[in-house]
Parts: C-alpha cells; structure tokens; sequence
C-alpha cells in the first residue's frame, strides 16, 4: 500500500526514518578483562614453594589458581576437592582441584594444557593464575607458547616472576659445567626478581647479588625478600608483554649501550665496568640496549625490517648470519607523523622468535630504546646502530 500526503501535509516517515529515530537500547558489550597469568620461574631451591605456600594459605583477598610441579605438597593443606573435565578431550581422565580454605586454587600444571587451564579460570572466576615451572626449566619456550596461543581465551601472559637464592646465585650464574646456564636464563627472561632469603646474605653480599642480577637483565623490577614474602599486588597486573620496559633517562640508556659496545670488542674478564662479567664467559647471557631518538616513519619501517630478519630468520637485512641467541626483546619507540606536529609512541615485545609492535597512549614523555637479552647481543644492536646510522 503507497501512503500520499495531501498539499500542505507533511509527508509520513520512511521507514528509514522512523528506524533513525530509535535509540539505542543495546550497546556493545565491553570485553571482560582479562585474567592474568603468571609463570613462576626460579632455580633449585630459591623459593619458589614458600611463595606459593603463603599464596595458598594466607588471607589475602585474591582468588588465586596455582598449577604447581609438585601437587603432593599440598596435601597437608586444608582443603576439598574439585574436579575438571579437558575441554580439548573430553575422554581424557579429569583433573583433580583443590579449594583451599582462603578461596584458591590448586592443581597439577602435569596434567593440564593451556586449554585446561583457562576453562578453570572461566569456570571458577578466579583473579589470577599461577603455573609454576621446574628449577632446571627454561620459562623462555613456555613463555613463548603461553603469549601466542589462540586457546588463552580469557587469559592474558602477565609476566614472568623469578625467584633468586641470593645466598647461592652467584656460584650458580659462574657454573660452566653445562653448555646452557639455566640460572642466566631464568633471570634474562624474568620480569619480576624477587631477591629472596635476605636474612641469609650480608648487606655487601646482597648488594654483589642485586649487581650481578642487574648485569644480566636490566629492566627488572627487583624485591628484595626473607622467605619470598611480597606483596603479591606487586607481582601480578605486570602487563608485562603489553607495556614499555621499565623507564631509563637518556644518560643512562646511552651509557648502558655504549658500555656494552665496548665490551663487544674487549671480552677480558679484568676489564672494568658493570658489564665486565657477562663478557667474561662468550656463552654468558648479557643485555644489550641502544637509545633511540624520535624516528621517521621510514626510520621506523627500517627499524621493523631488521627485527623481522634478525628474529625471524636469524640473518641481518644484507644476509649474514647472526651468531646470537636472542631470549626477550623489548623496546618504546616514538614514530614523527609527517607533518612532524605530533608523535606516536609504539610498543616491542619478543619472545625468541616472536615479537610484537602495538601502538601505545604517547605521553611525550619516555626514552626510545631497544633492549635485546640472551647470548651474545652485543653485536646486533652494534649492527643496528650501523644500519641505521646512529
């Protein structure tokens, strides 16, 4: 039927119209906040069970899922028992929960995948996830397969948290028995150090410790600890693998690289400076961190060019191999717009062979940079200063 509108009269409304003039009455849901999930690290007898202990039994308001090694150090811990069927095979014996009396969780990382683990976190509306690793573990390739996973779901790789003997450590970072130096790498791949049993070092000792850490991996946030007691707000929402490395002035990042620079080409294990001792030994693992100023776009693509053969392909841009092994790789860069008015301000983020660029809020405030850690860095970021002439 075709309505008409008499001279004068305002003709009705189209339906097009009429469905213009509706409001709205269903918005777009916001996405649920991530849960995040940490991967506890840390050598043979650091610490890391007291930690876990405490985040089992302590009345600290969080809801707290553990996946630990060693499921059978609980059993002394009040609690029931819960049960979880794996979402990726339903045929597949049932994981075993405990709940414990200050409302976490704990399981057997043994028995579950990443696909286990997040329908936990769904189902039992936890705040975190812990999953510890073994002493003797490399939290690089779990890191690796955590961050890239498509099963997460509504997890999110928060960080990773290492516990130190700070008593012990330096004997263990000095051990060459094994071609891998898995204290190095546990503590190169961390986020967080707790520098625990502070009762059993002397201030001077300690103070030996925190250097040597710091020689390794500079952008930690270190806590220094007696029987791994920390605030655990401290050591969770990290977002660590979204967010810039920890901030450093211009001065220090200058500094930082060209010591690094220099040791490159003087491996003496006498010479002086805060990097002499991962130099002193060729399959130490070591930071290397080059400041950059604000970059031009084409600067930038240059800048994402080399990343992609180094990390991807293990060559530099030209095709020479690069006899590094890189862990982590971190960096802010700050881009001009073309008509050099404003910046943008851009996240990396690397896991072995991975790595990310994502766009950040720019403060205008914050120190470029580049960081790579693992073995024998030194000479990229000698490279990259060379490719892009800085």
């Amino acid at each position: 039927m075709t309505t008409t509108a008499s001279r004068g009269e305002t003709p009705p409304p189209t339906m097009d119209e009429l469905h213009d003039d509706v409001p709205d009455l269903v918005h777009p849901m916001a996405e649920p906040p991530k849960v995040p999930l940490t991967l506890l690290t840390g050598y043979l007898g650091a610490g890391k069970s007291t930690l876990l202990e405490y985040i089992l039994t302590a009345q600290h308001g969080y809801r707290i899922a553990v996946c630990m090694n060693d499921f059978g150090d609980t059993t002394d811990i009040e609690s029931k028992s819960l049960t979880l069927s794996n979402p990726s095979d339903p045929d597949a014996p049932s994981t075993q929960l405990l709940a414990l009396p200050n409302g976490c969780l704990c399981c057997s990382v043994k028995d579950m995948g990443i696909a286990a683990i997040e329908e936990m976190a769904r189902n039992e509306r936890v705040d975190w996830v812990v999953v510890e690793l073994t002493g003797l573990a490399d939290p690089g390739p779990v890191a690796k397969s955590f961050w890239a996973n498509e099963e997460m779901g509504e997890l999110v790789l928060d960080g990773v948290v290492c516990v130190v003997d700070s008593r012990n450590v330096l004997k263990q970072l000095a051990d060459t028995s094994d071609e891998v130096n898995m204290s190095q790498r546990q503590i190169a791949q961390a986020d967080v150090i707790l520098l625990n049993k502070l009762d059993l070092v002397s201030p001077a000792q300690l103070a030996e410790v925190s250097a040597a850490v710091q020689r390794i991996n500079p952008t930690l946030r270190v806590h220094e600890t007696t029987r791994s007691a920390v605030p655990l707000a401290s050591i969770f929402g990290l977002h660590a693998y979204a967010t810039a490395p920890p901030a450093l002035d211009a001065a220090d990042a200058h500094a930082h690289a060209d010591d690094v620079h220099a040791h490159a080409h003087d491996p003496s294990p006498t010479h002086d400076g805060p990097c002499a001792s991962p130099h002193a030994h060729p399959s130490a693992v070591q930071t290397a961190l080059l400041a950059l100023a604000t970059l031009s776009a084409a600067r930038f693509a240059q800048l994402e060019k080399f990343l992609q053969a180094v990390l991807w392909s293990s060559t530099f841009p030209d095709g020479r191999p690069v006899d590094a092994d890189v862990l982590r790789t971190k960096g802010y860069v700050r881009v001009a717009a073309h008509d050099q008015a404003e910046t943008r301000a851009y996240v990396v983020q690397g896991v072995a062979d991975l790595f990310d660029i994502k766009a950040v809020d720019d403060d205008g405030t914050g120190q470029g940079k580049i960081v790579f850690i693992g073995r024998d860095v030194g000479g990229i970021v000698d490279e990259l200063r060379r490719v892009m002439d800085l």
